[in-house]
């Protein structure tokens, strides 16, 4: 059966740099986030969507990223998951008056 491939924009790539960069090995790296090699490979190569909202929670803790790099890790997962960011979701769930708000926005543009 032929595994389908995950269009997720290089999401591979971009983690396995990121985990590069901080001085892990792969295989270092997927022991700290507690999953295994072989899916950790198969995330590299597109043949898995990127991690759920639990698990970016453990990669950005163990590589350590914030500001910026938090907001990219989370916009890039996002992409390739076809969701919108974590952090988005949550502020919106957490805030519902911003829901109407943009609903609002929403009808002005005709979306």
């Amino acid at each position: 059966m032929e595994k389908q491939m995950h269009a997720q924009d290089g999401y591979g790539i971009y983690l396995a740099s990121l985990i590069k960069e901080r001085g892990f090995s792969q295989s270092e790296f997927a022991k700290l986030i507690n999953v295994s090699r072989t899916y950790l490979y198969d995330l590299f190569n597109g043949r898995v969507k990127p991690p759920a909202p639990e698990m970016q929670e453990k990669i950005i803790s163990v590589l350590g990223l914030s500001g910026n790099g938090k907001e990219e890790f989370y916009n890039r997962t996002a992409a390739g998951r076809g969701e919108i960011p974590k952090d988005i979701f949550e502020y919106l769930f957490n805030n519902e008056s911003e829901i109407s708000m943009l609903r609002e926005r929403m009808q002005t543009y005709n979306v």
